[in-house]
């Protein structure tokens, strides 16, 4: 939904509309995409067809800027109100955070001083100048690896659209979903999916999206079963069309038969029962039946997902992402406001635990304060995380010194990313102690001590855990780094990533020494990556030595569950048996056998594959193997 440049704007009725086509190919269709709110739904579509802004392209004279600068910021102040008065239609919650983010997308300096740049500079009307700043701020976060960042370009380009009708003296029309209906759109702006809060809707289901859109994060927020990522949706949706929402697998079906509706409708109470058995323990601790606690923490990077992430259960913040602050603007984010923003995190996960990991930027997470205009010839492995932090000094003792007042606030734990050795882990200290001195001398208020960690990515911090361990307070494992690094894999290209895979023996023993190592250093490990929010790998974990794993909030219930219902000899005699595997064939094959029977139902509902799918792609992965050799 990028806004598009056309010389000749067309008339609204053709630009945009609530409607859709009432024409799509007969029979029944099913459609995969990425499943991010669980839950199943039933319901006739209701499309939302939100066709392309176009962007009127004039050049001005040199006494109209003043002008049109004037109309540029009397429509950001309307597109303001416009926002203002969908948030006061709507209850607290995530949703209203989303449309708050979305005001401050508004007074974001970048975008204003960008556009009115371009109005003074090169003479041209508002809506062309709003339209070229927002794609070269888009352009900046799609080059980002983390897809939490390349989803925020689609919020920027919502932003954007929404600025340049209100200079048009048009407002979108608001959705109006019956109840009981999937909504079907190529994508929903912050606003649209906002409103849904008001209509009880039986799904949703969009062409573009991620994990970490705010379309998923409200719709989990919501509790309204959703798939998002969906190739050719439109083309094959008329309004009307029945059509089912599967936000477990990531399955849409398309004109069912009525076979498939009884199915659901069975599923659907198998799922409510699921769902109403795990709220029972959500205030309750992940403890095994012979008394062991694992500490299950969430993995944040938006202030919109603490609400969801408390109702889950998380017992803190395992991992916060500051790098979203360095994002979309120019200049780096000062000490007060790293100082604000972990004191509001604290504020709101107090009593518990905040870990907040310094920025990890660079490679193709790029910030335009850090840009050198240079491209490295292979930047997983160049200047990036603490190495850039160290190379940035100024910007990390600032980011250093603001959490270090937070923590004042409550318990904050600072944890370093990509640390290679104790030479780096030794630079990264002294920054500390630098920074402390600083506030020293400013007669700044400030904790006394922090706790201070490092995060386990590289093979090489993995087997010197031990000596790393007698220099931190914490460390906390990586898996999705560590993976990578391991096994020489890039995990987004598609002729390897089949080779991706955290049962691989490197791995396990990997993750076994560092947790030997912090046992006997007599310091906290944890993990973080996308392991911990499997429920294939909790056994293995927890066997392994782990207490404290960190992990998307929406995982948090079935993971408990797993624990509360397993004991700790179980779990530590699949670890050990795992740990004598030769291929991660064996292992994947060992850990089913011993799960499958016990939670099978969780398996379905969480993994995203069934237990015959998860079989076939091991098999597929290791006749690959044998047939290229």
């Amino acid at each position: 939904m990028v806004p598009t440049e056309r010389d000749s704007p067309e008339p609204r009725e053709q630009r945009e509309s609530s409607t859709v086509r009432d024409v799509a190919p007969p029979g029944t269709l099913e459609r995969r995409g990425d499943g991010v709110s669980p839950g199943l739904g039933l319901g006739p579509a209701y499309v939302v067809d939100r066709r392309e802004v176009n962007v009127p392209h004039t050049h001005i004279e040199r006494d109209a800027v003043d002008d049109e600068i004037k109309r540029f910021r009397t429509a950001l102040r309307g597109a303001q109100d416009q926002l203002e008065t969908i948030k006061g239609r709507l209850t607290h919650g995530e949703h209203r955070q989303i449309l708050k983010a979305q005001q401050m997308m508004l007074r974001d300096p970048d975008l204003i001083q960008r556009t009115e740049a371009l109005i003074k500079t090169d003479l041209i009307n508002a809506e062309w100048a709003v339209s070229r700043s927002v794609d070269q701020i888009r352009e900046t976060l799609a080059k980002a690896s983390v897809e939490l960042f390349r989803e925020r370009q689609f919020d920027v380009a919502f932003m954007g659209e929404r600025l340049i009708t209100t200079l048009g003296g048009e407002e979108r029309d608001a959705i109006t979903p019956p109840e009981g209906s999937v909504v079907v759109a190529h994508d929903l702006n912050p606003a649209d999916t906002a409103q849904l809060a008001r209509y009880k809707v039986a799904g949703l289901v969009t062409e573009e999206g991620g994990q970490t859109s705010h379309t998923a994060i409200i719709a989990r927020a919501l509790q309204i079963p959703a798939v998002v990522g969906v190739d050719d949706l439109l083309a094959a949706v008329a309004t009307g069309d029945t059509v089912i929402v599967d936000g477990v697998h990531g399955l849409v079906h398309i004109r069912p038969s009525q076979a498939q509706i009884d199915a659901l409708e069975l599923e659907v109470e198998r799922y409510v029962a699921f769902e109403q058995e795990f709220q029972k323990e959500h205030a309750l601790p992940a403890q095994s039946d012979d008394g062991e606690t694992v500490h299950l923490r969430a993995n944040l990077a938006l202030d919109e997902e603490c609400e969801v992430a408390r109702r889950f259960g998380a017992e803190g913040v395992g991992l916060y992402r500051t790098e979203f602050m360095f994002m979309n603007r120019e200049n780096a984010p000062s000490e007060e406001e790293h100082y604000r923003s972990a004191k509001a995190l604290l504020q709101r996960w107090a009593p518990h635990p905040v870990r907040i990991r310094t920025f990890d930027l660079g490679s193709d997470k790029q910030c335009p304060a850090f840009a050198t205009g240079e491209v490295e010839a292979n930047p997983a492995m160049g200047l990036r995380s603490m190495r850039l932090a160290l190379r940035r000094r100024d910007q990390f003792l600032a980011q250093l010194r603001g959490l270090m007042r937070a923590a004042l606030h409550g318990p904050v734990q600072i944890m370093l990313p990509l640390v290679s050795g104790l030479e780096e882990l030794a630079a990264g200290r002294e920054a500390f102690d630098e920074a402390r001195a600083q506030l020293v001398e400013q007669g700044m208020p400030h904790a006394d001590h922090v706790s201070v960690g490092v995060m386990i990515e590289v093979p090489s911090a993995a087997v010197i855990a031990d000596l790393i361990a007698r220099h931190v307070d914490f460390m906390s494992i990586g898996t999705n780094d560590l993976i990578q690094y391991t096994l020489a894999i890039d995990r987004e290209n598609d002729e390897v990533n089949y080779l991706y895979e955290p049962l691989h023996p490197a791995i396990l023993r990997l993750i076994k020494i560092t947790c030997d190592a912090g046992e006997k250093a007599g310091i906290p490990v944890s993990l973080c990556g996308e392991m911990a929010s499997d429920p294939r790998y909790t056994w293995v974990l927890v066997g392994l030595g782990l207490r404290e794993l960190s992990m998307q909030a929406s995982a948090i219930p079935v993971i408990k569950n797993i624990i509360r219902s397993s004991s700790l000899d179980e779990m530590q005699a699949l670890a050990a048996a795992v740990l004598d595997c030769e291929t991660a064939v064996d292992a994947r094959r060992l850990v089913m056998q011993a799960i499958s029977g016990r939670f099978g139902e969780h398996l379905q509902h969480t993994a995203g594959m069934s237990l015959d799918e998860d079989q076939q792609l091991a098999a597929a992965a290791a006749e690959r193997l044998v047939v290229e050799a």
